[in-house]
């Protein structure tokens, strides 16, 4: 797998609203390195007063060869450069900023206020507030020369002192860091393994019939995405397909494989494929089959915290890491 094989993309609602906020994964990705790409300009009342901004993006994997990435990870790997700071949190397909109001162990990166020693299991964090890690989170410590391991913090392994986090991990570390900013300690948001996948095949008719086990609906991670869909036939061969987010995708015939194309991905990508041999039977007209497709994305939640009285910074920026391992 290569790096152009995984894009961001943002949610279908955008905006301050909390009941509407976020949703379904939209068409539109997110580029990294653009100006407000993630959130708006802070306006002068907002570091003021204080303001908490939420934004959710899925992280996709659009490898034409199906490939899974295993392992998918994110962090903050740069800590913002004002006085705002960032969290992460795992989402869902659907869900909105309300609900993202009630999560709880949200992510974020602090810096090491004294020195991680080799074969040493506590570590003593600086985060910008009292929050950011833990207990059986992941993570990812490093330093500016590029050395860096994955850790896992102990049930009941973290201990605050004010914004200070006293960190014990259930293994040792294999390298030495020394304190200071240069020295991160990233709690990892782990967004699984993703690839495209089919499930839910039900039909509801009286002597047709589809042999799913021998011919599942194809799927692909560029087309693929999270819908449930309607086969309606209208004869004893021909049929209307609709999702239910997506709406009608035409029709077809048990004659041939469907195949309806995604016209949002900007390549002929096939939203899924119904393969002709599977259809056997009788169908009458008015008798259904549904199903359901997911896509290769995982969903997240990007939390910025403006404190007030917070100093107005030109130009700042924060920045995350997408990982993932090709399987």
């Amino acid at each position: 797998m290569e790096g152009t094989d995984f894009v961001v993309y943002k949610s279908v609602a955008i905006s301050d609203v909390a009941a509407s906020n976020g949703g379904r994964m939209s068409t539109t990705q997110a580029t990294s390195g653009v100006l407000n790409n993630l959130f708006p300009n802070v306006t002068q009342s907002e570091r003021t007063d204080g303001v908490t901004r939420y934004r959710k993006f899925f992280f996709k994997n659009k490898n034409a060869s199906n490939e899974t990435a295993a392992t998918s990870r994110i962090w903050i790997s740069q800590r913002s450069t004002g006085g705002d700071y960032f969290r992460l949190k795992g989402g869902t397909n659907a869900d909105v900023q309300t609900d993202a109001e009630g999560y709880t162990n949200w992510s974020g990166t602090g810096y090491l206020s004294t020195t991680l020693a080799a074969d040493s299991t506590s570590m003593d964090v600086i985060f910008d507030a009292a929050s950011g890690v833990y207990a059986g989170s992941v993570i990812r410590v490093s330093d500016s020369s590029g050395i860096e391991e994955f850790l896992t913090v102990k049930a009941a392994g973290v201990s605050w002192f004010g914004n200070i986090a006293m960190v014990v991990t259930t293994t040792a570390a294999r390298n030495t860091y020394p304190s200071g900013q240069n020295s991160l300690v990233c709690a990892v948001i782990d967004l699984g393994s993703l690839a495209a996948s089919q499930d839910s095949w039900s039909e509801s008719s009286a002597s047709g019939t589809y042999d799913e086990s021998t011919y599942p609906p194809l799927v692909n991670n560029v087309g693929t995405v999270e819908d449930t869909w309607t086969i309606t036939f209208t004869s004893a061969s021909a049929f209307t397909c609709a999702g239910t987010q997506t709406g009608s995708v035409g029709a077809g015939s048990i004659l041939s494989d469907f195949s309806p194309i995604n016209p949002n991905v900007g390549t002929g990508d096939y939203y899924f494929s119904v393969r002709s041999a599977g259809w056997g039977g009788t169908w009458q007209t008015g008798e259904t089959v549904t199903f359901s497709t997911h896509h290769s994305a995982g969903a997240f939640w990007v939390k910025e915290i403006i404190p007030a009285s917070t100093a107005a910074k030109t130009n700042n920026q924060v920045i995350f890491t997408l990982y993932a391992e090709g399987a």
